[in-house]
């Protein structure tokens, strides 16, 4: 891609990003995202096949340091302590409620989004499967290091820990930017020690 067709690429994920922050993932027209990126409406899918796609690049845009670090968590089975590996993951995780719940929750409600995902089949679902895959991965290893329970079950603990992580990033406290990633990473480390007791044998 040319650096003029890298630069409308940009804008186009800027624009996502202020439209739907605006009207929600619902209501963010094609329309309104190209005339927020000052370009025609055509130019979109010039870059992105449709427009659940440009959700999820605009979504995860700036995020892939987070993802790459998320994906190697299994190779942390062994390493410090269980407690400190996952504190890390899901403290790495919660930088990314406020672009990836949106669209999770769009994706789940919206009569159009829920019909163009199902045509795509798991195309779309890699990233949004990353996060209970790697900590399952990472407690199946610890498993088998004999630092986790032989009988806690990776995928269905994974699915608990993130729950739990997306309830404590809606609390209220969690709105404010300048004061919630203190608040989180406190809980999630409370919440980490506690969960781990039951964890290992």
């Amino acid at each position: 891609m040319t650096s003029r067709g890298n630069a409308t690429r940009e804008r186009l994920l800027s624009a996502t990003r202020d439209v739907v922050r605006r009207v929600g993932y619902a209501n963010a027209t094609t329309r309104a995202i190209a005339e927020a990126a000052g370009v025609a409406e055509g130019t979109i899918y010039r870059h992105f096949p449709d427009k659940i796609a440009l959700f999820f690049a605009a979504a995860l845009s700036g995020n892939e340091s987070t993802l790459d670090v998320l994906a190697t968590l299994p190779d942390q089975a062994g390493k410090h302590s269980v407690a400190e590996n996952l504190t890390a993951a899901l403290s790495q995780l919660a930088q990314l409620r406020k672009n990836l719940m949106p669209l999770e929750l769009a994706l789940r409600t919206d009569p159009e989004m829920i019909s163009r995902r199902a045509e795509l089949g798991g195309k779309l679902d890699g990233d949004l499967q990353l996060p209970p895959n790697a900590i399952a991965g990472y407690l199946l290893k610890e498993q088998e290091n004999g630092r986790v329970r032989a009988d806690l079950d990776p995928l269905g603990t994974a699915v608990l820990l993130l729950s739990a992580l997306f309830g404590l990033t809606m609390a209220p406290s969690a709105d404010d930017d300048e004061v919630s990633d203190g608040i989180v990473h406190a809980a999630i480390s409370e919440f980490i020690d506690l969960v781990t007791r039951g964890l290992s044998d």
